[in-house]
């Protein structure tokens, strides 16, 4: 959720200690980068926590611990990172040689191992040389491929300044961070000297800021940030169920100047008219994804976070595949398969399919990327998106909104259509942002795209009568 320490400290031999504070007054929690040398090199040590708590549940701290190793000559060696959500501890090792990174992440559900191919030139270090010797003058934009520590994947970053320098001599620059051509971060940097001092990132309507401090206020008590109210967007209108069931039309206006394409999907159509995007959201409103063979193949594979070639899984899903019903009718049932494991609401963390079976309960992306799984071990290609869903009720607290949500798109019988095992029915208030694997990064990446989102009209559209 939050831009890299290292992109702040960049060169300091000590502990140097952040803040991370939203802009509407809470705390959220706080940020370290210790920076150690070794005789062959030096280790830059990140360490991240977050203090939360969801409506009618108990607070929880999230802990990250990142040692991202370097040899003499400065080159990236390793990733070691442990995080801790409650009790629930996962563990990931990311060896760098020969132009590729093997990566293994270790869960209580089992170990998983994967290999990401380095393209030539890329970057281990959020462009920090970069920006220290950047002339904005000269050169106004940056643009670079780096090995994201936290996505375990490489992105496309760009850096634009944003006007000239201030009184104080602070720049202030916009990063975006891409997967191929999709927008997955947006951040606004603050530049003084060369060093980074402020990160900003928008999230679900609010900003949140990473900024310098020192170690007593960074490690300062303070009450759980409460996420969900914190996110959701109030709706101007109330939507009827039979509003839902039908057609609406939602207009959107890009915020500051950033506009980036909107997905579609079997539901969505997305048209973007300058700083405004339409969407059409109904049964049959969208033109789907793609069917080639490619896309299909994707759909279908097993990932770190879907591991639908577990035999765990393909077990789940092997009546079902074999059943003589439309594959619809089959990812239903596989919806009525799935249920037993999410009984037990549990909103901290994000968890792949396999450890959402050991946990036994989870939120909307746990259903989603459940549910995405066994579709893919029957079978099915799937896909997870993220956006928002409108709810009438209340719902932590909060009714009449658009709340953060995931569901699940299936290629069946000949066309791409959403399924929803966290509302158990998808309609018409759902609202399509990133379309991924069930990984984090694009699910988090949803919620930085509705903070860029302003809402400008909604209509239910309704046919003529004949």
């Amino acid at each position: 959720m939050f831009a890299s320490a290292a992109a702040l400290a960049q060169t300091v031999d000590t502990t140097t200690w952040y803040t991370i504070v939203a802009d509407s007054g809470p705390t959220l929690g706080h940020v370290s980068l210790e920076i150690t040398p070794r005789a062959d090199g030096r280790d830059l040590i990140e360490s991240q926590e977050i203090n939360l708590r969801e409506h009618g549940s108990l607070p929880y701290r999230a802990r990250t611990r990142t040692v991202l190793s370097e040899d003499a000559a400065g080159n990236a060696t390793s990733i070691e990172s442990v995080s801790r959500v409650g009790r629930f501890r996962t563990r990931t090792s990311a060896h760098i040689r020969d132009g590729r990174v093997e990566i293994e992440r270790e869960t209580p559900s089992g170990r998983s191992r994967e290999t990401v191919l380095l393209p030539p030139g890329v970057r281990f270090d959020d462009g920090d040389a970069l920006v220290q010797n950047w002339a904005p003058e000269i050169t106004p934009r940056l643009e670079f491929l780096n090995f994201d520590s936290d996505a375990l994947a490489v992105e496309r970053i760009v850096i634009e300044a944003q006007g000239a320098p201030d009184a104080r001599g602070r720049l202030s620059a916009v990063r975006l961070r891409y997967e191929g051509d999709q927008l997955r971060g947006v951040s606004r940097i603050v530049l003084e000297r060369g060093r980074v001092v402020e990160v900003s990132q928008p999230m679900f309507g609010e900003t949140f800021r990473t900024r310098l401090t020192d170690r007593e206020t960074a490690q300062r008590s303070h009450p759980p940030y409460r996420v969900i109210p914190n996110m959701a967007q109030r709706s101007p209108y109330r939507l009827t169920a039979e509003a839902r069931r039908g057609h609406i039309r939602i207009r959107y206006a890009f915020r500051d100047g950033v506009t980036f394409p909107l997905p579609v999907t079997g539901e969505q159509r997305a048209r973007t008219e300058g700083e405004f995007v339409t969407l059409d959201i109904c049964t049959e409103c969208g033109p789907g994804l793609p069917t080639d063979a490619a896309t299909l193949a994707d759909a279908s594979r097993a990932t770190a976070w879907l591991q639908s070639d577990h035999p765990r899984l393909r077990a789940m899903a092997a009546a079902v595949r074999g059943f003589n019903v439309s594959d619809a009718r089959k990812m239903e049932l596989l919806l009525e398969r799935a249920k037993p494991y999410l009984e037990d609401a549990d909103f901290s963390g994000h968890y792949s399919a396999l450890d959402i079976l050991e946990r036994r309960s989870g939120d909307c992306t746990e259903a989603a990327v459940l549910l995405a799984a066994l579709g893919r071990a029957a079978g099915i290609p799937t896909r997870v998106v993220s956006g928002l869903a409108y709810s009438r009720e209340s719902y932590h607290g909060v009714s009449n909104a658009f709340i953060p949500h995931s569901w699940v798109v299936a290629y069946v019988d000949g066309r791409w259509r959403s399924f929803d095992l966290a509302l158990r029915e998808f309609d018409s208030g759902h609202i399509a942002l990133t379309i991924g694997d069930g990984d984090p990064r694009s699910i988090a990446a949803a919620g930085q795209l509705a903070s860029l989102l302003r809402l400008d009209s909604i209509v239910e559209v309704r046919r003529r009568s004949s």
